[in-house]
């Protein structure tokens, strides 16, 4: 009697998981359920676009979330040198910045913060490469947004340069 009883229980609990593993859920509800997962704000400065024009490499950056105080931009091992940098906004206007260039690092700070919904763009003029072969430039930028402490990862601007030959 025990193992009628036992087994007609397994058999119930069998049937009943397996019923409810395989009841369809229906696509409207996935489709809404994965939308909210995958929804989001991007909330932080992030990389829109680099590239050369006029042998001066430029780095697009938009500002969101916070107003960013500093940039700083860790510059590719194969430069050796640039001659001049400007900082613009998305009109083409000079942003007013202090800029500090050590070795492999350019820090730039503005006397006003860039403020959310803006752009900056960083124009390096006159650069002169270590190896004349090298075809592709990668520039880590951080930031550092204002009320915060510590850099703020943003991206690597990748600079393809076009062929010399």
């Amino acid at each position: 009697m025990k193992g009628f009883i036992f087994g007609a229980l397994s058999a119930l609990i069998l049937t009943t998981s397996a019923a409810a593993i395989a009841t369809p859920a229906k696509s409207q509800q996935l489709i809404a359920q994965a939308q909210s997962q995958t929804a989001s704000t991007i909330n932080v400065p992030y990389i829109t676009g680099s590239g050369v024009s006029n042998n001066t490499h430029f780095i697009r950056v938009a500002v969101n979330g916070m107003s960013v105080q500093d940039l700083m931009i860790t510059l590719p091992y194969q430069m050796e040198r640039f001659e001049q940098v400007q900082i613009k906004d998305q009109s083409g206007r000079e942003i007013a910045a202090k800029t500090q260039s050590t070795k492999g690092r350019l820090t730039i700070t503005f006397d006003q913060p860039v403020t959310p919904g803006n752009s900056i763009e960083v124009q390096f003029a006159g650069v002169r490469n270590r190896i004349s072969s090298v075809r592709t430039l990668l520039y880590g930028v951080t930031a550092q947004r204002m009320g915060l402490q510590g850099d703020i990862p943003v991206g690597t601007a990748r600079i393809d340069l076009p062929d010399q030959s």
